[in-house]
């Protein structure tokens, strides 16, 4: 059997270049200000590519994860548009809250079962020259592999393993920057919607929004 290459650890900058017509619908279909994105989009972006670098897409992959979570954050922002928020809400509380439903429903088509998403791989991590610095352990390492000291390459290979239990709200304190979980924290019940999208299941007006 032939091994798995050796593929670079890249920057955020690196992985998200050739994303980039992505990124502009993104941008767009936030319906924010340039202002906004720059402060909370585009930072989760970053870090969401840089945690998993050029990872596959176990469902289909020819695609990495990275492009297909921007392809459902795509889908995801696409179906926001026009839909009330939250449903049984004011029009008042409907029009203050708007922005970061928005918000919400993005970082969550990145972010939501993501530790699923990894499971199907085993990811062993090399220092330079071929050196290996061992298999990363998501719960050990929740910041990611690419953070790893001394870590400048990886190998993926199918696991074999059955998944454990979805380990992904440990991974996501660090993805979200910080001006978006002070925003979240100042409206009690969109963020209490946010911890159901992660800690249980989500709220039924957002299923459909979030469906592949």
């Amino acid at each position: 059997m032939t091994a798995a290459p050796l593929i670079p650890i890249q920057t955020a900058a690196e992985l998200l270049a050739p994303q980039a017509v992505s990124i502009d619908r993104l941008r767009r279909l936030s319906g924010g200000s340039d202002v906004q994105f720059a402060a909370v989009y585009a930072p989760l972006l970053a870090g969401f590519a840089e945690y998993v670098q050029q990872v596959p897409d176990a469902g289909q992959p020819e695609r990495t994860l990275l492009q297909a979570r921007l392809h459902a954050a795509e889908r995801t922002l696409a179906r926001r548009r026009g839909a009330i928020l939250p449903l049984d809400a004011e029009p008042e509380q409907v029009a203050r809250e708007a922005d970061l439903w928005t918000y919400v429903l993005f970082a969550a088509a990145l972010l939501r079962e993501l530790a699923t998403a990894l499971a199907p791989w085993a990811i062993t991590v090399y220092a330079p020259r071929q050196q290996p610095l061992g298999r990363w352990q998501p719960h050990l390492a929740p910041r990611g592999f690419a953070k790893l000291p001394h870590a400048v390459a990886y190998q993926v290979r199918r696991s074999g393993e059955t998944p454990g239990p979805d380990g992904t709200p440990l991974m996501i304190g660090a993805r979200l920057p910080e001006a978006a979980w002070n925003w979240l924290w100042r409206e009690p019940r969109v963020f209490a919607a946010w911890q159901h999208l992660f800690h249980g299941r989500p709220r039924p007006d957002l299923d459909p929004l979030l469906a592949p």
